[in-house]
């Protein structure tokens, strides 16, 4: 899994870390769009129940208030019965909006994890050999693993979850306003600090995670090493067993002390933040209290804004937070986009040649020179070979001289530096791909071996067999463990 031959390759990486606003509303539109395509149904779903559950706490705080002063005005048992009863009726509405939101936020995410995994596959599949070949294109991949599948979600879910404290918070701040619009001020600029926090040490983790990748690479090999069937003889045979175990430890300890360093620095920050804010809502809460010792509002009215003082700061510190962890997921976003933004090089002809059949005029060779991209020497220079139909040929040279490249230079799993290849004088370049693979048989000394029935690796040799065939020949179709 790693790779310890020096080579690499120029692979994009983010120019900056610091993005522009315009960067940070292209990655939520994405983000957007990629849960769209995945779970539309969903989707409309949640912002429906979004909308539902902002509006509620309003009409709570209002009935709880009609409770206090029916009591404390003599009214009727059935007036307070009534508004009792209709404030257990919005209660049972709240919880049967939590509970549908939960279920729908798992059934969303579950789909976008899963087409975004279709993505990471196709993208795999996509890029040439020439990517796996080189570290820095794991490293690529393993942010994209961790962050790909619930990023985008998260951040769908950050922007619901914005909106509904949003709708809350209008609600119970146009009602705070009414008793004094300091107060609400207050409120605002005491919850700033927190966000504040959050989004400094949303990109402290995130550039933490980029510089350490390589380390947690490097322990996950050494956990594959310790764990799967391909090294279980050896690591028995040679004792190797509590070498790679310390080696892990030894990884995992210094990733997280790192981590740790970072999430206790944060912690520290936003319990100060937090006595800010808590110092600010009981200041309120005196203010309240003093303006009913006052006359100046009712009993009832006191206690709804009691509860209207401590839900709007909820909701103001639960919309700003959302704001910071969209703020945090867009950053690790980048990790998914940088993966899909590798392009191939060995691309496929605009109006791709037939393949002969049979061959007629044999396979050339021509001054072909090739090198991976950050290596020298070249491992191939100025290659003339021609090899004429029927005939039998055997590279003999040391390891590492260029033999299996030159293969995979046939196969265009490369493509030459210099000079070209020609099947019958046509360049390889000019053939669909898979047509020409098609044609060549080819078993490398670090062959694939697939952990299937024996009827489906057979099946491997012809995958275009249509569904009938694979019925006819006994192989169901669905890939399962041996």
């Amino acid at each position: 899994m790693e790779s310890s031959d020096g080579r690499s390759l120029a692979l994009s990486s983010p120019k900056t870390i610091g993005r522009t606003v315009s960067d940070n509303a292209l990655r939520l539109k994405q983000a957007l769009g990629l849960v769209w395509k995945s779970a539309p149904g969903w989707t409309l779903a949640a912002v429906a129940l979004i909308v539902l559950q902002g509006s509620l706490p309003l009409a709570a705080l209002y009935l709880m208030k009609l409770i206090v002063d029916s009591v404390t005005t003599g009214a009727s048992i059935e007036t307070v019965l009534l508004w009792i009863g209709l404030a257990d009726g919005v209660a049972l509405l709240v919880a049967i909006c939590n509970s549908a939101s939960n279920a729908v936020s798992e059934a969303q995410s579950a789909l976008v994890s899963d087409h975004i995994q279709e993505i990471l596959h196709a993208k795999s599949v996509e890029v040439d050999l020439e990517y796996y070949e080189n570290p820095k294109y794991y490293e690529m991949l393993h942010r994209a693993q961790q962050e790909g599948p619930y990023r985008p979600t998260q951040i769908v879910n950050g922007l619901l979850q914005a909106g509904r404290s949003s709708i809350s918070m209008v609600a119970v701040f146009a009602l705070m306003v009414s008793v004094k619009w300091l107060v609400a001020l207050l409120l605002v600029i005491a919850a700033l600090p927190s966000v504040l926090v959050q989004a400094r040490y949303a990109m402290k983790l995130y550039l933490w995670q980029r510089s350490c990748t390589r380390k947690e690479r490097a322990a996950w090999y050494r956990h594959w090493i310790l764990t799967t069937d391909g090294f279980a003889k050896e690591i028995r045979l040679f004792n190797l067993g509590s070498l790679f175990m310390r080696q892990y430890r030894d990884i995992r300890e210094v990733v997280r002390k790192e981590r740790l360093a970072i999430v206790f620095q944060r912690s520290a920050l936003d319990l100060a933040s937090q006595a800010v804010a808590l110092t600010a809502v009981f200041a309120s809460l005196a203010y309240i209290a003093n303006q009913a010792v006052l006359g100046s509002i009712t009993l009832g009215s006191m206690v709804m804004y009691f509860g209207a003082v401590q839900q709007g700061q909820s909701f103001l510190s639960s919309f700003l937070s959302n704001l910071a962890r969209l703020y945090e997921s867009n950053l690790f976003l980048t990790n998914l986009h940088e993966f899909l933004q590798l392009e191939p090089k060995v691309r496929e002809p605009a109006t791709p040649k037939i393949v002969p059949r049979p061959i007629i005029g044999g396979i050339s060779f021509e001054n072909v020179s090739f090198g991976f991209p950050g290596s020298a020497p070249l491992v191939l220079k100025n290659i003339n070979l021609q090899i004429d139909p029927g005939q039998t040929v055997a590279l003999v040279g040391e390891n590492g001289s260029g033999k299996s490249t030159l293969i995979k230079l046939l196969c265009r799993l490369y493509d030459p530096g210099e000079g070209r290849i020609t099947l019958d004088g046509i360049d390889l370049r000019d053939f669909n791909m898979v047509d020409l693979r098609r044609e060549i048989s080819i078993i490398f000394q670090d062959y694939a071996r697939y952990n299937l029935t024996a009827s489906e690796n057979i099946r491997l040799g012809n995958a275009q067999m249509p569904p009938e065939e694979e019925k006819d020949h006994g192989c169901c179709g669905v890939l399962r463990r041996a």
